[in-house]
């Protein structure tokens, strides 16, 4: 099944990266909203459970993915978007990080969530990493959740 004509749909009509910044040996795209009272970014104040759903172990994907996750937590307030900026999801290929804001989520119904984007990697095999960050984009290592792919070329319609 040929999917990449829905990728680049859902990726061009919904979800334009956000800002880009660079920071400690990686890079981030993300937008920040708010700091704690004390200008740092809040503590991990839950951490709750990730899964990768889709990509599989071993998927041939194209640079314009789609990632359907599953989490328990409340999005509303672990993204880049909440009022507070704390504990908050990362997506991650290369060094470089992903941080949805929550509109850029879709829900699927119960746990499960979509999210479409342009995967910032060359043509070969990548690992693509989900996890939770502190307020200051440490990542909480237990939270880890990995996938390996393998990112093909571009190909003209």
């Amino acid at each position: 099944m040929n999917t990449k004509p829905l990728f680049a749909l859902l990726t061009s009509a919904l979800f334009p990266l956000a800002a880009f910044s660079a920071e400690v040996g990686h890079e981030h795209h993300h937008a920040h909203h708010a700091k704690s009272a004390t200008g740092q970014g809040a503590a991990p104040t839950e951490v709750p459970a990730l899964r990768i759903l889709m990509p599989t172990e071993g998927a041939r994907v194209g640079t314009q993915l789609a990632l359907i996750f599953e989490t328990p937590g409340d999005l509303r307030r672990l993204t880049m978007s909440a009022p507070t900026v704390g504990t908050h999801l990362h997506i991650e290929t290369e060094g470089i990080s992903l941080m949805p804001v929550n509109d850029q989520l879709i829900r699927l119904g119960g746990d499960r969530y979509l999210f479409v984007f342009d995967l910032p990697a060359k043509p070969g095999p990548h690992t693509l990493k989900v996890f939770w960050a502190d307020g200051d984009h440490k990542t909480i290592k237990s939270t880890i959740k990995s996938v390996n792919v393998i990112v093909e070329e571009a190909t003209q319609p």
